[in-house]
């Protein structure tokens, strides 16, 4: 109940604060429709890449992997063959079991 009635006075402070500069309250909700905005780099960004096929620039996509780890990646590929099965990113110097955690969402083989 006091949480209820501390966003409804905050609700109202902001309302008068908003009419007193002159401000309109369309601009408020304008900002409720621009994270649909977002909608679609979220999504682009949250892709799943195939970590035997890609090339640096796609691995770069996978969130926390940068222009260094893509080329290790890439080298331990060359040098190892196909990774088997997405754990086996680990091995990469770079990413370890607590990134591949975060990434493990974005890659397959």
């Amino acid at each position: 109940m006091m949480i209820l009635l501390r966003h409804r006075l905050w609700g109202i402070v902001l309302a008068v604060s908003f009419l007193m500069t002159g401000m309109s309250l369309a601009f408020v909700e304008r900002l409720d429709a621009a994270p649909n905005v977002s909608a679609e780099v979220q999504s682009t960004a949250l892709s799943v890449v195939n970590i035997n096929k890609a090339g640096s620039e796609e691995l770069q996509t996978i969130r926390g992997v940068g222009p260094r780890i893509a080329e290790r990646i890439i080298q331990y590929r060359d040098q190892n063959g196909p990774f088997k099965n997405p754990e086996d990113l680990a091995k990469v110097r770079g990413v370890g079991s607590a990134k591949l955690q975060k990434i493990k969402d974005q890659i397959k083989v």
